[in-house]
């Protein structure tokens, strides 16, 4: 029968800290490049609304 014992590893804060750092990369900041802002959706939203209707097929006699 395999006897296990509870081992606690024995590290200090700074060492916690500088293995977090390695372990897991800090963010980004984030970036203060431009948005980009359409200009032309007014003007082919009201395209959209005064274009003719899509014609319709003739009916059968």
């Amino acid at each position: 029968m395999a006897l296990h014992a509870l081992t606690h590893p024995i590290a200090t804060t700074e060492q916690r800290t500088a293995l977090t750092a390695l372990m897991a990369p800090p963010e980004t900041a984030v970036s203060d490049a431009p948005l980009h802002e359409p200009q032309a959706a007014g003007g082919l939203l009201l395209g959209l609304l005064i274009s003719p209707p899509t014609p319709k097929e003739p009916k059968d006699r």
